[in-house]
């Protein structure tokens, strides 16, 4: 069953998705997937309690999409970091249940200015997450990257790991970074960095023994990933966060980074996919 709702104000319509096989909601502003629970499992997707509904303003938490480019736009300093997606206003296309249940929710975003190209959001709901971003309709030329920025929940950031990163190269942003353990990744404090290159086939699994999981994170149309936490000192500095919340989550981004050098020409199209899926290790 999929309900409109509107918590935050007639501006915010949320999706609040429940199914034999999950809950989920989304919100239409940003394209933005606030939460994800498979039926008898502990939240997927953490979402900020502090997070701000504001016009203009990226929501804290959840599944930021980063589109069409990532970081600073490369032909003009003066357009929005991260792009035009995280702070849109996305159609509520389409809803089909598919044969094992699962719920295929479409959300389009038509363009927004001159020559930008059309996006849509396919979003699979059940048992995994999956989540394709189409980039359509390119009008012309244009150097391209994008990001799900995904925030997952963790039962205490700073005791989970990460594996499948060990091989790739990465830049760290980070200007207080401290040392972590790199074999497998145990993060502590502020952690920003690209990796890149990574393989697609690579999976990528946050293990949380303390909640007897791991979250699996395949990735397509992607040859970097991104992790970021900024830490409890950074963290208390930001309204929509605060210290206590950065324990709560590890942010494991699918990307298509500047460094890949993506370009699209007039009348291509490009398609970013991440799947998600919890494992018990009980």
């Amino acid at each position: 069953m999929v309900t409109t709702e509107y918590p935050h104000g007639q501006d915010f319509p949320i999706l609040r998705i429940e199914t034999p096989l999950c809950s989920a909601e989304i919100s239409l502003y940003g394209g933005h997937i606030l939460q994800w629970t498979p039926t008898g499992q502990l939240p997927v997707i953490f979402m900020s309690p502090q997070a701000v509904f504001k016009q203009g303003k990226a929501l804290r938490g959840g599944i930021p999409i980063c589109w069409p480019w990532f970081s600073k736009n490369t032909e003009d300093a003066t357009l929005p970091s991260h792009g035009v997606a995280r702070t849109a206003l996305w159609q509520h296309a389409k809803t089909e249940e598919l044969e094992d249940g699962t719920l295929r929710i479409v959300l389009a975003l038509p363009p927004t200015q001159e020559l930008m190209p059309s996006g849509a959001l396919i979003i699979e709901l059940g048992t995994e997450l999956v989540i394709s971003l189409l980039t359509m309709d390119v009008q012309r030329t244009m150097p391209f990257s994008a990001a799900m920025h995904t925030y997952f929940a963790v039962s205490d950031y700073e005791t989970v790991a990460v594996t499948g990163l060990e091989e790739c190269a990465f830049t760290e942003y980070a200007d207080d970074a401290v040392p972590h353990c790199e074999d497998p990744l145990i993060p502590t404090g502020h952690i920003d960095r690209i990796y890149h290159p990574v393989p697609e086939e690579q999976l990528i699994t946050i293990h949380d023994p303390a909640w007897e999981r791991s979250i699996n994170i395949y990735r397509a149309g992607s040859a970097s990933a991104v992790v970021w936490n900024p830490g409890e000192k950074l963290a208390a500095e930001m309204g929509d966060l605060g210290a206590a919340a950065s324990r709560g989550f590890l942010a494991v981004e699918t990307t298509a980074v500047p460094a890949e050098n993506l370009m699209l020409r007039c009348g291509e199209a490009h398609r970013l996919t991440t799947r998600i899926q919890v494992v018990s290790i009980r």
